[in-house]
């Protein structure tokens, strides 16, 4: 925990090459289609409707006992991860105090994205043998997001690393 305290706290902003505003805009427009997609499935969940199919079983994978946590559809934790992401990069993009942070933290954050999808994926291939097409957008972007964060961490460095 004292690490990434330390993570989040450093100055960065000597250490960073400029990272261009239309990656940053492709990243809040991908957060903005996973928050989309996980708000649908909540909706969903809560008016009780399946929503429609048109590649694997989404019924079967919607009403597993993987899609809901102590009765709390998964999705909602979605919802939130997907805005959380997006306001990172909309905050990255406005403010001219907290760029680094914001920069930082939304970067990092795309892990959690990474290895939530992941874990699903597997359940929908080993455990259930079933695929819902609206959790492989949800897999797809937050794949994306982690590819792009990584890209971004990778090319803006100058002379150290500027998340370790």
């Amino acid at each position: 925990m004292q690490h990434l305290k330390h993570l989040l706290k450093r100055h960065i902003s000597h250490n960073l090459r400029p990272i261009s505003k239309s990656l940053i805009i492709f990243l809040i427009v991908v957060a903005a289609i996973g928050f989309a997609d996980a708000t649908y499935l909540t909706i969903e969940h809560f008016t009780n409707a399946n929503p429609p199919c048109f590649i694997g079983s989404c019924e079967l994978v919607l009403n597993s006992t993987y899609a809901t946590v102590a009765g709390i559809p998964v999705a909602i934790f979605g919802v939130v991860y997907y805005l959380f992401i997006l306001m990172a990069f909309v905050v990255y993009l406005e403010s001219k105090k907290e760029k680094e942070l914001a920069l930082r933290v939304g970067c990092l954050s795309t892990v959690i994205g990474l290895g939530s999808s992941l874990y699903f994926f597997i359940l929908q291939a080993f455990v259930l043998h079933a695929f819902c097409q609206y959790c492989l957008v949800s897999a797809g972007t937050s794949t994306i997001l982690f590819v792009t964060a990584s890209y971004i961490i990778v090319t803006s460095r100058k002379h150290q690393p500027v998340l370790m």
